[in-house]
């Protein structure tokens, strides 16, 4: 997008006219630094849809529209019915673990987020869900890995 790369420019820019480089450590008000901890994927045996949809799992409309934003514990991402104890969704770490109670509950046929996340790359292509995932999942650094 224009404004990603005007702003960009502008912190180059900023960067080169600088008459000196600060000695202080950056304020931590000063920078929000994210890392992808996890990727998420549907069993390839449930059907996807979003929105008003006649699916095994109903994303909102807009899940899209999430990508690069923190929710807040509680966010609802959309509704499942499926059978047995099959689960909606697998989330793995980076260090292959799966971790999917961490991040989300199922309560009430109801997909909600557990804890602050930021997702990243959630697409509305279903083919693309069933052939690699249906995105990431990013958590705010601490200030000590600065």
């Amino acid at each position: 997008q224009d404004y990603g790369a005007d702003h960009a420019m502008e912190f180059i820019e900023s960067c080169l006219h600088m008459s000196q480089i600060p000695e202080h450590p950056i304020a931590p008000h000063d920078i929000d630094l994210f890392h992808t901890v996890a990727t998420v994927s549907v069993p390839d045996s449930l059907s996807i849809g979003f929105g008003e949809s006649d699916t095994n799992l109903r994303f909102i409309e807009d899940l899209d529209h999430l990508n690069f934003r923190e929710l807040p514990p509680g966010t609802r991402l959309g509704e499942f019915s499926v059978s047995g104890n099959t689960t909606p969704l697998s989330v793995i770490d980076e260090n292959g673990e799966k971790v999917t109670s961490r991040y989300f509950t199922f309560d009430n046929n109801e997909l909600c987020t557990t804890r602050p996340v930021m997702p990243s790359m959630f697409t509305l292509n279903t083919e693309i869900i069933h052939q690699d995932c249906l995105g990431y999942l990013m958590e705010r650094m601490d200030n000590k890995h600065l």
